[in-house]
């Protein structure tokens, strides 16, 4: 799908202002020239390493076995070029849905950029939530609970789990470049971009040392909260504060329940269930990394992140009861108002002078 560009004066060809405006357009034309190479058979395995998903297990012919896959190198080619298409579809959010919502509501800029903001990550917060509920229940996890660390490592992977977690670095990873496409203040990247490293580092982890199972149900809490955030958001920039107020106790509240959720389960996965299945060494051919050392690595890492984001709330949060709460006047005494400054003789000021003075 070709972006239309933005109307008034053309900027130069391949200067700065004509890559930030077409970024759409210049990116989709690279997907669609990958696509292409599918129709040629010289190319076609060049252009299905980075659109096919890679390293699937060969097993014995069985029609009701699924084709699975594992981790590898190879990746890296999926997981660009899925990066390219998500900035494909981030600037068709912004130029068919988000600026519409802008004319429409006439927003401030700042609160625009917000819009942009949560308009363009919502959708992913919700796909990714209702997507790892459906593995949750498929894998069975809430029926046996133990099958997070049983079955570690949980290797080989289906295709729709494999898809999924490619799908989830390439998102962060686009959010790189549309730093610079969005001309996004140097202050708000010095705050995005330790929060979109920490994204990449966990979810990759993750990715790498089969803990997707364990990681499915983690993100899940975490983009709860973080969904209801960006949808009260969306709420207030259009004017609704009404609802937003309701909206934004509901967020604090599933904010503080995430975190909760994240430490205890982390605890008892990490800490208790997969300690019985300890193993001395990292097993890189079968993907076992269940040691001591890397195990308290996870669930140090896990505690202190959680410790980071709940910090930062209580900061916003007390930042924001002090903006709200206005600050006290002193009363004047009535009385004293009644004796204003008399002459050296105690007899007040007459009203002829009281003006002259003013």
């Amino acid at each position: 799908m070709v972006l239309r560009g933005k109307k008034g004066k053309s900027p130069p060809f391949m200067s700065q202002e004509f890559i930030i405006q077409n970024h759409g357009d210049i990116v989709s034309c690279v997907c669609m020239v990958v696509m292409v190479g599918l129709m040629f058979q010289v190319t076609q395995p060049l252009a299905q390493t980075f659109i096919a998903a890679q390293y699937n297990v060969t097993k014995e012919a069985d029609s009701d076995s699924d084709v699975m896959y594992t981790s590898g190198v190879k990746d890296l080619c999926t997981i660009f070029f899925y990066t390219l298409c998500w900035i494909v579809l981030h600037a068709i959010i912004q130029e068919y849905i988000l600026d519409k919502f802008n004319k429409r509501f006439h927003m401030s800029k700042t609160k625009y950029n917000k819009f942009n903001d949560s308009g363009n990550i919502l959708p992913f917060y919700l796909l990714s939530i209702w997507f790892a509920i459906e593995q949750i229940q498929k894998i069975g996890i809430m029926q046996n609970f133990s099958k997070l660390w049983e079955n570690y490592p949980a290797q080989e992977m289906s295709f729709m789990n494999k898809f999924y977690f490619i799908l989830q670095i390439a998102y962060w990873l686009h959010c790189f470049p549309e730093l610079y496409f969005m001309k996004v203040k140097k202050e708000d990247v010095k705050e995005k971009v330790p929060i979109y490293c920490l994204y990449l580092a966990f979810i990759s982890a993750a990715y790498i040392m089969s803990g997707t199972r364990i990681a499915f149900l983690l993100l899940a809490i975490h983009y709860v909260p973080e969904a209801l955030f960006d949808l009260t958001r969306i709420i207030h920039c259009a004017g609704k504060t009404d609802i937003s107020q309701h909206g934004f106790v509901f967020w604090a509240v599933s904010f503080v329940l995430a975190r909760v959720a994240t430490i205890s389960l982390a605890v008892f996965i990490i800490g208790f269930g997969l300690s019985k299945y300890n193993v001395p060494n990292v097993d890189i051919a079968h993907g076992n990394f269940n040691t001591q050392t890397l195990r308290v690595g996870w669930l140090a890492a896990i505690v202190l992140i959680q410790a980071w984001m709940a910090w930062n709330f209580i900061t916003f949060q007390v930042r924001r009861y002090r903006e709200r709460t206005p600050q006290k006047k002193p009363k004047s005494d009535g009385k004293q108002e009644k004796k204003k400054k008399k002459h050296e003789n105690g007899l007040e000021k007459s009203p002829s002078l009281k003006n002259k003075k003013e």
